[in-house]
């Protein structure tokens, strides 16, 4: 997982965002998670705080909502996968290229705000029995705010892998979003 720069703190994500830099550390950072289970989770280390080391918080988060009532308030991010088992290359960057929405076969939209300069990156199987730390690996720096998002998955090949590419672009206000159930993000079987 070498192509993942390690968490250089609030500050790097600071002095990013004062030179007007995009509001990743790096152009893109890439984030590894083998067999998520059914849902990938996004999230600002502050939105998930009150969660408990070893407690299941599926189907309800302390505060009594939902996975899907964060969504909707854009608290975090989390989508459904089709292929619990496999191996998921998350792209993140500050815009999606049109080569890659071109190619895509699903995308869905989303919003979060960020706080502290880090996004988490975990499987939606840690819900099951929590812990609150994440691997350095699954940390994605980004300055603080309120982010618009796109994912988009593009069709899975039988490499062994799922690729996932997630831009972020800043947003004034929330996107109004309405989700009944977790959004997914499926595409093709694999080719065998």
């Amino acid at each position: 997982m070498s192509d993942v720069e390690a968490y250089n703190g609030k500050e790097a994500a600071r002095r990013s965002a004062e030179r007007g830099a995009s509001p990743f550390i790096m152009n893109e950072q890439i984030v590894e998670l083998d067999a998520p289970g059914l849902s990938v989770l996004l999230y600002s280390p502050t939105a998930l705080a009150d969660c408990r080391k070893g407690h299941c918080y599926v189907p309800w988060l302390p505060d009594g909502r939902d996975l899907v009532d964060h969504v909707n308030d854009c608290g975090l991010a989390a989508f459904g996968v089709r292929w619990a088992e496999l191996r998921y290359f998350m792209h993140f960057s500050a815009s999606l290229d049109h080569s890659v929405i071109a190619r895509s076969s699903d995308h869905i939209r989303m919003g979060i705000r960020i706080e502290g300069g880090q996004l988490w990156v975990r499987g939606g199987e840690d819900l099951f029995r929590w812990d609150p730390s994440c691997p350095n690996e699954q940390i994605v720096s980004i300055a603080d705010g309120l982010y618009d998002i796109t994912a988009c998955m593009v069709p899975y090949d039988a490499s062994g892998y799922v690729e996932i590419f997630i831009g972020f672009a800043s947003a004034l206000a929330p996107p109004e979003l309405g989700y009944a159930e977790l959004p997914e993000l499926f595409c093709e079987a694999p080719v065998r």
